[in-house]
């Protein structure tokens, strides 16, 4: 990691909160194609992350992607009796990916995980078709996405 003025730089794709050991009760990943927002939201929930590790030591995997379809490869080889996923997912991602389907492979592999969907698309079936699917709720993107996240994984966690 570079560190520029006293701040992280944070490569998506990366595992963000390395602690070694290999039985994690949570494990938190963020799918975001864009850059900026992917890095907003990594810094908010990576502080929320090291409060919860420091409140209630509670381990953490976090994880970013920049595009769904990394994301589906590495959810195939996730195993079965891993530790609690947590998805916080934009709709609009690259061609032939969106939330839906990101929604529908966690949804098929893994039942109980939480998946929250984003999305800043004026378009009224989004929503309605995230929750439909099984998503834990949608958040329309604004200013606040980042502080509601972190408070949605704090409360999830504890």
């Amino acid at each position: 990691m570079e560190t520029v003025t006293g701040i992280k730089k944070i490569e998506p794709n990366t595992l963000i909160n390395t602690v070694d050991t290999t039985n994690h009760s949570f494990e938190v990943v963020i799918i975001e194609d864009n850059h900026l927002i992917n890095t907003i939201l990594t810094k908010a929930l990576d502080s929320t992350i090291k409060s919860i590790y420091n409140l209630k030591n509670i381990e953490i995997k976090f994880t970013s992607y920049k595009n769904g379809s990394d994301f589906l490869s590495y959810l195939e080889s996730r195993e079965q009796n891993s530790s609690k996923l947590i998805v916080f997912s934009d709709y609009h991602l690259e061609e032939d990916m969106n939330g839906a389907k990101i929604l529908s492979s966690i949804k098929q592999k893994f039942a109980d995980a939480t998946v929250i969907i984003m999305s800043d698309s004026p378009n009224q079936q989004i929503p309605i078709d995230a929750v439909n699917l099984g998503a834990h709720c949608f958040l329309s993107k604004d200013h606040r996405t980042p502080v509601i996240c972190s408070e949605m994984l704090f409360n999830m966690v504890n």
